[in-house]
């Protein structure tokens, strides 16, 4: 059994899912924070729903009924008025004027007394009068014509102004030549709402005779200012046309209301509306028989002002419980889930190496079972670590080493056969040099057996002897090159004579039967956490490209009498080394050469 697989045994399959990568404990605290908060804010929200529904239920009552008192007293302060007016008609003077035929002398000291006259009489009927003690009424004119008028006023600040309006009133409404009474709209020039009636002589029709009363469109708007404590609360009293008479901005005295405004005009029953970017709990009244109508509305969030600020405090009194249950629910769960975090720790332990490892005993019949079967799963690991899988490396290494040896004679062969070429040829210094390379390739390959690995750089000595001799024997028919990316790579280690059987390979089986020049390229360089060495010839390349490095038996040969040892034994040692992952890779295309690779780890000797 490999390491690998003990491993695999002990770690948790992975699950697909966020909830179930989290800590037990964590889970523990979570479910008690949840079990609390969830029916708290389930019960928070339905008293919100609730409470919210009550108010604006309420909210809709009053202000219905606030509405209707408010229409009620603006109604009461139009018929106050329009009474006041019959009232001016019972005048004997004015009586007179409107029976007999009458007129203003055009004496001028009679014109004077009689106006002097008639203005005492109206002032002595307006002593008595409600809407004039009230200040509802403010100025009252009686025009017989645009020249010859009597009037009644409240010392407002400009006589002559407000002479002036009321004569354009007149004028205004004499033009027309409508009997009966009107209601004539305010300005932001002149914020006075023109209560008028139109009275003809009988005998007479022509002979007209206007009533005109002014009252402030600011003691108007008294009346519903009650209304308006409510923060963005509307107030408008409007004609059929939307036309404002009375409003809480006085800048819009006289102009229209938009068409959402009016559109309320007939609804009398309290509703919610969208007003540009606000809600408002809005009604209507009609006033009397004024042709007027009041339209009152205020905010919803106003109405639910109050509920917000208990709901804040709602909230805070969750957060505090949702921190006492978080500490509550964390000493919870260090109490009862300290056996997850034994077994966690027992099992990197494990995971380590460490297969002593021991859990404790605990009070509980169900987790002493769970210790007892951890304690019995690591004697059995220690057992098939002893029995089985000290053996299994035993063997591994016996295998290692017989491969190792399997290969020098093959090499020990070309390379004799070179010396004794050189040996026949010639008497030199070459001589010796090959003899000392073929020396150091020797005690390599066989007085130094028990180096299972080396330093790339002393793989590259071998390389370099060997390709020294072979470039003896072959002379300018071999040229080679070594490239290497980092220098910091030769301090890495690898399994020993690794690279020189491939590098033999390209020699002999790519190089030797080439005409012309053969030129073999080293190549070592490093990708992420892997070590790679290419080596390419141009040499006659394979015939086919070997598939099954496991059953080198099957596999097709390049040249007659020659089975590729070198590189069989090569890849099978990489993959019994250092696993499935590594190994040698080849590139070959008939006639152009060829490029095998060797993929090992990044080894620290760790």
């Amino acid at each position: 059994m490999s390491n690998k697989l003990i491993l695999r045994w002990l770690s948790l399959r992975p699950v697909s899912g966020l909830f179930t990568r989290i800590p037990v404990r964590n889970k523990i605290v979570i479910i008690i924070v949840l079990l609390i908060l969830l029916p708290m804010t389930f019960a928070g929200c339905y008293f919100y729903w609730n409470i919210s529904q009550i108010l604006t239920r309420n909210a809709n009552a009053n202000l219905s009924l606030l509405i209707r008192q408010t229409n009620d007293n603006i109604e009461k302060s139009f018929q106050i008025i329009d009474n006041t007016s019959l009232h001016f008609l019972s005048n004997k003077m004015l009586r007179n004027w409107l029976i007999d035929d009458m007129s203003l002398s055009d004496d001028f000291y009679k014109k004077f007394v009689n106006k002097t006259e008639m203005e005492e009489d109206l002032k002595y009927s307006l002593m008595f009068n409600n809407a004039w003690n009230i200040s509802l009424l403010s100025t009252a004119f009686v025009f017989f014509d645009s020249d010859n008028y009597v009037s009644v006023l409240k010392t407002p600040p400009n006589i002559e102004q407000t002479n002036k309006n009321n004569l354009a009133v007149y004028q205004s409404v004499n033009g027309r030549m409508v009997r009966g009474k009107e209601i004539l709209k305010p300005s932001p020039g002149d914020p006075t709402i023109y209560f008028t009636r139109v009275m003809s002589n009988i005998n007479l029709p022509r002979q007209r005779l206007v009533l005109i009363f002014g009252t402030n469109e600011a003691d108007l708007a008294e009346e519903y200012s009650g209304l308006l404590d409510f923060t963005g609360a509307m107030a408008y009293i409007i004609d059929s046309r939307g036309t404002i008479y009375s409003s809480a901005g006085k800048q819009e005295l006289g102009s229209v209301v938009s068409p959402d405004i009016l559109a309320l005009k007939d609804n009398t029953d309290v509703s919610e509306v969208k007003l540009g970017q606000e809600t408002y709990l809005a009604a209507s009244r009609s006033i009397g028989t004024t042709g007027l109508t009041f339209i009152a509305g205020i905010p919803k969030k106003q109405v639910l002002s109050r509920l917000s600020g208990s709901m804040h405090n709602y909230i805070w009194i969750i957060t505090l419980i949702a921190f006492v249950s978080l500490a509550a629910g964390i000493v919870i769960s260090l109490r009862f889930t300290r056996v997850v975090r034994d077994l966690l720790r027992n099992i990197r332990k494990v995971q380590k190496g460490n297969y002593n490892t021991r859990m404790p005993a605990y009070k509980d019949a169900e987790l002493n079972q769970l210790s007892a079967t951890f304690n019995n799963m690591t004697d059995e690991i220690n057992y098939l670590i002893k029995e089985v899988y000290e053996k299994h490396l035993l063997i591994k290494e016996s295998e290692i080493k017989f491969l190792q040896a399997q290969m020098n004679p093959h090499f020990l062969f070309n390379t004799l056969i070179t010396i004794g070429y050189k040996a026949k040829l010639s008497r030199d210094e070459t001589v010796y040099r090959m003899v000392s390379s073929l020396t150091e390739l020797l005690q390599a390959s066989i007085y130094s057996n028990s180096l299972a690995k080396i330093p790339i750089r002393q793989e590259l000595d071998f390389i370099q002897f060997y390709l020294y001799l072979q470039k003896e024997r072959f002379e300018d028919k071999l040229e080679y090159t070594i490239q290497i990316e980092d220098d910091a790579l030769l301090d890495l280690l690898l399994p020993k004579l690794s690279v020189q059987p491939l590098v033999e390979n390209a020699v002999v089986h790519g190089v030797e039967k080439k005409l012309g020049k053969g030129m073999i390229h080293i190549h070592i360089y490093r990708r992420n956490d892997s070590v790679f060495f290419d080596i390419t010839d141009n040499g006659n390349g394979f015939d086919q490209i070997p598939q099954d490095w496991n059953n080198y038996e099957n596999l097709t040969i390049r040249k007659q009498g020659h089975n590729n040892i070198g590189l069989i034994n090569t890849h099978k040692r990489t993959k019994l080394i250092y696993g499935e992952p590594y190994g040698i890779e080849v590139e070959s295309e008939p006639g152009a050469g060829s490029r095998v690779t060797l993929h090992i780890p990044t080894d620290l000797g760790e």
